[in-house]
C-alpha cells in the first residue's frame, strides 16, 4: 500500500514524513522516553548552609545519578578556558606563534560554545531550598569546630556568602525567574519550617514530585561489583553446601555407630536371657537326672568300662534294669 494512500484514507497522526532515516534521532528520543531510559536532570538551588549537598548527595544516590557541583563545574570551565588562551612560549619562530594564538583563540570559543550548550540543557526538575537567615546561622554555629575549620562555614566566609547570596537574588532579579520563563516551575521548600535536621521530609518530598527512578543499566563499576558479589555469594553457598554435607555424613556416622552399639547391647541382653531362661528351666530335670538317673547311670556305665561286653548297649540296658532303684 502507498504511503499516499495511508495518509489520505486512514486517521493517523503523521509524525515522520521524511521516513525512518531522516527521523531515526526522533525516533530514538521517543524510545528512550517511552522506555524512561533518559536521565533525570535536578537543580537543587538555595543560599548557602541551607542543604544542598546533602540532599543532592542522596538525591543522586537514590536514582543514580552524577553529583555536580556548579563551584567544580565553573572552576573546570575556568581552567580549561585559561589554558586554552594562554600564550605558549618557546623557541618557534613568529609566524608559528601567531598561528598557535589563532588556534588558541579558536579553542577558547569551542569552549565558550561548549559551556553555553550546556547551560541551554535545562533541567528537569527544579528545587529551591531557602530558611530565614538566623536559621542558617543557627545551623551552621551549631556545626562540630574540626567540620567548620578550613570551609566556607568559616563565620566570616559563612556571612559574606550569605549577604552576596541575598543581594544577587531579589525577589524581582532570581535564577528561578529563568526556570519559570522556559516553563520550568521551582519546587520551593521552606527548609527552616520542617525542622528535619537530617533532611528527610525534603527528600521524601523531592522523590514524590520526580517519581521513580528510571531504567538506567549498570555502570562499568557496578558491572564488576556485581560480578564480584555473585562469585562471593557462589563460593559462600559451595562452601556452606560442603559443610552442610560433611555435617551431615558425620551425624549419619554417629548415628550408624549408636545403632550398631545399641543393636550389640540389646542382643548381649537377650542372650543374657536365654541363659538365664534355659538355666531356669533346666534346673528341675537337671535335680531329677541327679537324684533318680545318673547315680545308676554311672555305676552301669564304671561296670560297662570294666567288663567290656561286645554289646556295651545291652550291657548298660541289662544292668540298669537288674539295678533299678524303684524295683529293690
Amino acid at each position: 500500500m502507498e504511503a499516499i494512500c495511508v495518509k489520505e484514507h486512514f486517521n493517523m497522526r503523521w509524525v515522520a514524513h521524511t521516513g525512518f532515516v531522516e527521523n531515526i534521532n526522533n525516533i530514538l528520543r521517543e524510545y528512550k522516553q517511552s522506555r524512561k531510559l533518559l536521565p533525570i536532570k535536578v537543580c537543587i538551588l538555595g543560599p548557602p548552609a541551607v542543604g544542598k549537598s546533602s540532599v543532592s548527595e542522596v538525591l543522586a544516590r537514590y536514582y543514580r545519578l552524577h553529583h555536580v557541583k556548579l563551584k567544580d563545574v565553573i572552576s573546570e570551565a575556568i581552567a580549561k578556558l585559561e589554558a586554552a588562551v594562554a600564550p605558549k612560549y618557546g623557541g618557534e619562530a613568529e609566524e608559528e606563534g601567531e598561528e598557535e594564538e589563532e588556534e588558541n583563540v579558536e579553542d577558547a570559543q569551542e569552549l565558550l560554545d561548549g559551556v553555553k550548550e550546556s547551560m541551554e540543557q535545562n533541567a528537569e526538575f527544579v528545587c529551591a531550598l531557602d530558611a530565614p537567615d538566623d536559621f542558617l546561622k543557627l545551623r551552621v554555629m551549631n556545626l562540630p569546630e574540626s567540620f567548620v575549620a578550613g570551609t566556607h562555614y568559616s563565620q566570616d566566609r559563612f556571612l559574606r556568602a550569605l549577604t552576596n547570596y541575598r543581594d544577587i537574588n531579589t525577589e524581582d532579579e532570581t535564577v528561578l525567574n529563568y526556570f519559570d520563563e522556559v516553563e520550568i516551575h521551582p519546587i520551593h521548600i521552606d527548609v527552616g519550617k520542617l525542622e528535619d535536621a537530617e533532611n528527610r521530609l525534603i527528600i521524601k518530598r523531592l522523590i514524590k514530585e520526580i517519581g521513580e527512578p528510571r531504567n538506567y543499566g549498570l555502570t562499568e563499576e557496578e558491572k564488576a561489583e556485581e560480578e564480584r558479589r555473585v562469585a562471593e555469594e557462589a563460593l559462600a553457598k559451595e562452601a556452606a553446601a560442603k559443610a552442610a554435607h560433611e555435617r551431615k555424613e558425620a551425624k549419619e556416622r554417629a548415628e550408624k555407630i549408636a545403632r550398631w552399639e545399641e543393636w550389640n547391647k540389646r542382643l548381649e541382653e537377650v542372650k543374657k536371657e536365654e541363659r538365664e531362661l534355659l538355666q531356669a528351666q533346666s534346673a528341675p530335670l537337671r535335680n531329677y537326672l541327679m537324684t533318680y538317673v545318673m547315680p545308676t547311670l554311672m555305676q552301669g556305665l564304671s561296670e560297662c568300662c570294666k567288663v567290656r561286653p561286645e554289646d556295651p548297649v545291652d550291657f548298660l540296658a541289662e544292668y540298669l534294669f537288674r539295678n533299678n532303684p524303684a524295683t529293690q
